[in-house]
């Protein structure tokens, strides 16, 4: 495979933000804001049609993918937003922009006709946020009032949602861990509500489950309330934006009881023991700011939310599931393939792969050879059409 590619190393000038905040300490990208992809390229490849991955905070610069589909002849590139490496600032309103900065690029500095967005996993909303976005502007800034510049971003191709959640928020809002009582002390819990509690009984309660999704949705305002308050406590101050440590955030019940959202999966979670995971730095949203909470985290006021966004992106979309995902679940699948306005857009189910096809050596050609065989007739068919927007 390695002598059939070959790997061109991108670097993408972004218009940083000017709004007085330091989201990063490296002077690097302070004076010199660049963006990274990697363009994997087949030998003799055709410039009509070019795929493009991003992550709102992840490197997808050596994502499994990538040689996957140079290796079946479509160009692909991997980029990384201005937030790789600095997830607890992200805004998801700039990794948007900086997604746009990447289509604009393989398509008027590299001459390619057609970009479609991959999103894979996070990806997902991403990409979704940002066709949204691309094909029906709505959004001029921040939920806290900063400017982006999302008015002018041209449109993809086509859209691809591999193994993808439906948002950060949604996520988070499944994932967090309601017993804890107070944010300082993650060891101070409500043991009526926890869920690795060694005497809960499976299949859980479905009546507990509720109450237990409910007390959720109380924690995420409890924080919300938070970052709302800093904002007033913080505008008079330009540079402020507190921080703070989320715990405990990887305590979804479908993680111990595989009857709920019922898939190919087996009990556990993509980092391997819930209950350990849910202790760790590593987990979900564990370190953010008053203004990536609201953008990113909070159900109540994150935008990119791909069941939202999907309503305003009419070019050609597959939705890919992967059963066997612990992540990203088989309802998450089927409700972005329901919301999108697409008229044809095409759910496809992959029976049990998990969510990084670990000890699954079969799944990536599989995964490839699919969704080559849906661009083939979606978008580089003479027949097909691809909207632009409403």
């Amino acid at each position: 495979m390695a002598g059939t590619v070959e790997e061109h190393f991108q670097r993408m000038p972004y218009r940083p933000a000017q709004d007085g905040k330091v989201e990063i300490h490296s002077g690097l990208s302070r004076h010199y804001p660049t963006l990274h992809g990697n363009l994997v390229t087949p030998q003799g490849f055709s410039r009509d049609l070019v795929v493009l991955m991003a992550h709102p905070a992840s490197n997808f610069l050596s994502h499994f993918l990538l040689d996957a589909f140079a290796s079946a002849g479509i160009p692909i590139m991997g980029m990384n937003t201005r937030y790789s490496s600095n997830e607890p600032a992200l805004l998801m309103e700039r990794a948007a922009e900086d997604l746009g900065t990447g289509v604009r690029w393989l398509k008027e500095r590299h001459g390619f006709e057609r970009v479609v967005l991959l999103g894979f996993s996070g990806g997902g909303p991403l990409v979704s946020f940002y066709q949204g976005q691309a094909e029906r502007p709505t959004i001029t800034q921040t939920p806290t009032g900063e400017p982006v510049a999302l008015q002018d971003s041209i449109p993809a191709d086509g859209v691809m949602l591999v193994g993808a959640h439906a948002g950060r928020a949604r996520v988070l809002r499944n994932w967090i861990d309601p017993a804890v009582v107070d944010e300082s002390d993650p060891y101070r819990t409500d043991p009526s509500l926890d869920l690795y509690d060694p005497a809960r009984q499976l299949p859980l309660d479905r009546d507990w489950v509720a109450q237990y999704r409910q007390a959720q949705l109380r924690r995420i305002e409890r924080i919300d309330a938070w970052a709302l308050e800093q904002l007033e406590l913080s505008k008079d101050r330009p540079g402020a934006d507190p921080g703070r440590v989320v715990h405990r955030t990887v305590a979804d019940p479908r993680f111990v009881d595989s009857t709920l959202d019922p898939s190919d999966r087996k009990p556990g979670s993509m980092y391997g023991d819930p209950s350990i995971a849910n202790q760790g730095a590593g987990g979900l949203a564990r370190f953010v700011t008053a203004r990536s909470w609201l953008s990113s985290w909070s159900v109540n006021h994150s935008r990119a939310d791909a069941l939202t966004d999907l309503t305003s992106v009419h070019a050609p979309t597959v939705v890919m599931c992967l059963r066997g995902d612990q992540a990203a679940f088989v309802s998450d699948s089927r409700d972005m393939h329901a919301a999108s306005a697409d008229p044809d857009a095409e759910l496809i189910e992959m029976a049990d792969l998990n969510h990084y096809l670990v000890d699954q050596p079969e799944g990536l050609p599989t995964i490839v050879r699919r969704l080559r065989s849906w661009l083939d007739d979606r978008v580089l068919s003479p027949s097909s059409t691809v909207a632009q927007g409403n």
